[in-house]
């Protein structure tokens, strides 16, 4: 059973459903003992044409750190309740990204790099897409790790959503070099409990064959859009059998750096 959840959304990124109260007791009933909310941060594209809309917009970040804040007060007694964001790692905004969150202090984020380039542009294309190639893989892992090195960002969220349909040779050689990395740097990778309910391309065998010989650490997420996700203790277990057959334990929470944002 699950003790811990840290990619837990809300309603204000518009694609997930109920109350954030909701999220909170069905933790409780599920026997979580840490909830994390780490809903889709806001961007600041130097546009005026483009917003993506799978995220909350600026305006609804106080009143969602007001909402997590007063839930942790409230439920303190039974559960460790936890204010964060997913975001991407984008070099032409993340300093502005990192100047608006600041004020709320975080006690964490999450890396979902669900694009590359700066999302606006012309290069950006969405990493769940299917049939990508040589470069746009080495440009997904050198921009992740370069993220990863701004040490703002807690774990990686499903690190293995590209959708490559390459060398099987150069996936390896990639994904070895992001696991590595992720082990120096002592940055837990996600086995997403989302993707795999969904079938999704991720998680890859491929990908957590590679995690478990660079002995990269480990987290299972329920990457929750609706409440009842966190009730779902039977597809919890599978993905847990599937990280514990490769030799793979999941971090505690213990283990995890929060590197919160102050």
């Amino acid at each position: 059973m699950a003790d811990y959840n840290l990619h837990t959304h809300t309603t204000r990124c518009h694609h997930a459903v109920g109350e954030d109260r909701e999220y909170v007791e069905a933790a409780i009933k599920a026997g979580l003992k840490t909830l994390g909310f780490a809903d889709h941060c806001p961007q600041f594209f130097p546009v005026d044409d483009y917003y993506s809309h799978f995220r909350m917009f600026p305006e609804q970040a106080q009143e969602y750190a007001e909402s997590i804040r007063a839930l942790q007060k409230e439920y303190a007694s039974d559960i460790r309740i936890l204010l964060g964001f997913e975001t991407e790692y984008y070099p032409e905004t993340f300093d502005k990204l990192i100047d608006f969150v600041r004020p709320l202090h975080l006690d964490y984020m999450i890396m979902g790099q669900h694009f590359v380039g700066n999302e606006y542009d012309e290069g950006s294309y969405y990493v769940a897409g299917k049939g990508k190639k040589e470069d746009y893989l080495a440009q997904y892992v050198a921009q992740v790790k370069e993220g990863l090195s701004t040490g703002a960002f807690t774990y990686l969220a499903h690190p293995d959503t590209v959708w490559y349909e390459g060398d099987p040779e150069f996936y390896i050689e990639q994904m070895t070099d992001l696991c590595r990395f992720a082990k120096a740097h002592d940055i837990p990778l996600e086995y997403n409990i989302l993707g795999y309910f969904n079938k999704r391309c991720y998680p890859n065998p491929t990908f957590w064959d590679i995690v478990a010989k660079t002995g990269s650490k480990a987290v299972i997420g329920y990457d929750a859009h609706t409440p009842e996700a966190l009730l779902n203790d039977e597809i919890y277990r599978e993905c847990e059998q599937n990280l514990l057959k490769r030799g793979i334990t999941p971090a505690t929470i213990d283990e995890i750096n929060l590197r919160g944002i102050k």
